[in-house]
């Protein structure tokens, strides 16, 4: 059973937005969009995945969870986890082309491009290793003996494993229901109570990975951000307000509602909360009513009165 669905990284949109904010000539551009491409890559992978998941069938009760955030010892972010009486798996997914190879001393995963280019990355072993830690002993602390396994998966054929890490689990996509089928299960299992206490704790205890500003998160000056609203339709930062509607002096494209993009990028790119003469400096228009009115209509938590009026994102 599927209890925390699957659902894209939430901070894409917003990091699309500060790429095409920053110059092209910003040394961080580029940065940016390998790691843009870093996380929807990633996104694809834990959706197909998810979706193998969610065919299967076992003969006793799972529960899946996807993308979960949990504060045990340290905060950890989970791929994929699954629950069941017997044990648990946490599914590590990778979606990185290329050939693979695991290396130790240090623990590393080097690609190899087609082109020949090789690049390092923090292994996935080690990472899988800590959640696993902190969940047996989560487990033991509250009396619930059952095996934390981890596996890392590579979903597509586009990655070619030349060395396999020795110490862990890894399979593909079409691999993962034969696996899940073949863990043993002589332990004694967890009870029923204890199931769905875990299950509760788990969506309860969830913590959204919070990112914001990420101006700050990716150390970027805020002078390079481009102010202006985004063109829905072409892009070009920059729509010319009117006095009912916004509108691209590129594309002749008319928008009532562009601003509220732009004022989450602002929240979401530059500062937890916004005034109004900051929305005003960022959307380039010059009517403090005008602005008043676009903050108070948007799903904005206000924070204090008059001149001292802030919005910030509501939670």
């Amino acid at each position: 059973m599927i209890i925390k669905a699957y659902s894209t990284t939430h901070y894409l949109n917003a990091l699309k937005n500060l790429i095409l904010r920053l110059s092209p000539t910003d040394s961080k551009k580029q940065e940016l969009e390998d790691e843009f491409n870093r996380i929807n890559a990633g996104d694809i992978g834990e959706k197909m995945v998810m979706e193998t998941l969610e065919q299967l069938q076992l003969p006793y009760e799972f529960y899946i969870f996807h993308n979960l955030g949990l504060r045990i010892e340290s905060n950890i972010q989970v791929d994929i986890l699954l629950l069941t009486k017997y044990y648990l798996v946490i599914f590590e997914v990778k979606n990185i082309k290329g050939t693979i190879e695991f290396q130790q001393n240090p623990s590393q995963l080097i690609r190899t491009l087609p082109n020949g280019i090789i690049q390092g990355f923090n292994s996935p072993i080690s990472q899988l290793e800590e959640y696993k830690y902190q969940l047996k002993h989560f487990l033991s602390n509250h009396r619930m003996e059952i095996p934390v396994l981890g596996t890392i998966i590579f979903p597509f054929s586009s990655s070619f494993i030349k060395h396999p890490a020795e110490k862990i689990t890894i399979l593909r996509k079409n691999e993962i229901k034969t696996f899940l089928r073949n863990i043993p299960i002589n332990r004694k299992p967890l009870t029923e109570g204890h199931m769905k206490s875990l299950k509760q704790y788990f969506l309860n205890n969830h913590q959204e990975f919070n990112p914001y500003p990420l101006i700050n998160r990716y150390s970027i000056q805020k002078e390079t951000i481009s102010n202006g609203v985004i063109c829905p339709r072409c892009g070009t930062i920059g729509m010319k307000r009117f006095p009912y509607y916004w509108s691209c002096q590129r594309c002749h494209h008319k928008s009532t509602h562009a601003h509220e993009s732009a004022i989450y990028d602002y929240l979401t790119l530059i500062h937890p909360t916004i005034t109004n003469k900051e929305c005003r400096e960022f959307l380039k228009v010059e009517d403090i009513n005008q602005t008043n009115k676009m903050l108070r209509r948007m799903n904005l938590e206000k924070i204090g009165d008059y001149k001292g009026t802030k919005y910030t994102l509501s939670k």
